[in-house]
């Protein structure tokens, strides 16, 4: 994965400070390109740069803080001058937040306004955008959509059109995220069919994001670091409410960086890109799971037995009606190489936790 540094352009990355954002900063330095980090508070960007991997690459990184992204021209002077542009950033649906004024409205305006500031850079020839398995579903039909995968998550999905209608108020974070994500989606989809824009757009639905981060150093922070889908099976922890597909972060910030080159014509992209492993036909999310938790038993086997690792094979998540199929996205951008699904990503984790906890254990001897 080596390139000419800085040589392939400079790509601003919102959320850069982000699960998905820094691992993007780190592929992007990697295979040849500038970073522009994006991110609300400027101590961000001295936290990114103490990151062991971009420590090569500490000169082809700058920075500028957005406090707001959802006033106007917020993001103007953060893309300007840019050749390319990954949009991570946004709020995740906590029960505390506003559903209108903390979710639904700076997601739409956030959207909006960083096209237009694309526009108005002269120079952006892409932009790739972050999207979710909540714009798929309607918020209001609860815990009802089982386990059973019986719909297919490929790059030709469609949102769901109940979300799609929704306008504030809304009833809940939840609510307000599944409908922000169905509209930005739409209207994202809707601008690139129009070839009206000078340049184009891909959007990325990921899967859960799992995988294992630099800036943990104790075993505690890791866990505390982790994903529900791993907390769930490692710790017994409490059962996820959704999963739409999983997908290890380098995988992620894989294809969110190779979706910008343009080897890949504008009209060529596919509605979205899938970023999650293919779950083979006829596998449900209960059967799913519990090969997860037999390969748990027999891998980590010592650590079950003393208690390091604590097996949740009950703690299936709630909704799982999506069956991942994203070969697709492989072809096109990976060369063909898989994404690492559930197990593969949860037994990284789990290697990594333990190995915490032995050099802690050490320590104290």
């Amino acid at each position: 994965m080596t390139a000419d540094r800085g040589a392939r352009g400079l790509v601003a990355i919102t959320g850069a400070n982000g699960t998905i954002g820094y691992a993007c900063v780190v592929y992007a330095l990697q295979t040849g390109y500038r970073v522009r980090c994006i991110v609300r508070r400027a101590s961000a960007i001295e936290t990114i740069k103490t990151g062991p991997s971009v420590q090569p690459y500490l000169d082809l990184i700058e920075s500028v803080a957005v406090p707001d992204n959802a006033v106007g021209g917020a993001y103007d002077e953060a893309v300007a001058g840019v050749d390319y542009v990954v949009h991570i950033a946004g709020a995740w649906p906590m029960l505390h937040l506003d559903p209108d004024n903390d979710i639904y409205h700076p997601y739409i305006r956030s959207t909006r306004g960083l096209i237009e500031a694309g526009r108005k850079s002269g120079t952006v020839k892409r932009m790739v955008f972050t999207q979710a398995g909540a714009g798929l579903v309607d918020s209001e039909d609860g815990d009802t959509l089982g386990t059973r995968m019986e719909r297919v998550l490929n790059e030709a999905v469609q949102v769901s059109q109940t979300s799609l209608a929704y306008r504030p108020p809304l009833k809940s974070p939840h609510n307000a995220y599944c409908s922000a994500k169905a509209q930005c989606m739409t209207y994202l989809a809707d601008l690139q069919a129009s070839h009206e824009l000078p340049f184009s757009i891909a959007q990325i639905i990921p899967g859960t994001v799992i995988g294992p981060s630099e800036f943990c150093t104790t075993s505690e922070q890791a866990r505390a670091h982790m994903d529900r889908q791993s907390k769930a099976l490692l710790f017994d922890d409490v059962a996820p409410r959704y999963a739409f597909g999983f997908v290890h972060v380098q995988d992620c910030a894989r294809i969110h960086i190779e979706a910008l080159d343009e080897r890949v014509r504008g009209e060529d992209l596919p509605k979205w890109y899938v970023a999650a492993g293919t779950v083979e036909e006829g596998t449900d999310g209960d059967k799913l799971w519990n090969s997860v938790a037999d390969m748990i038993e027999r891998d980590f086997a010592k650590e079950v037995k003393t208690g390091v690792v604590t097996l949740g094979r009950q703690k299936v998540p709630i909704n799982m009606p999506f069956r991942v199929e994203s070969s697709m996205t492989e072809k096109m951008l990976l060369n063909g190489d898989k994404i690492r699904g559930l197990e593969d990503s949860v037994r990284e984790v789990a290697e990594w936790y333990i190995q915490l906890k032995r050099t802690e254990e050490k320590a104290d001897v």
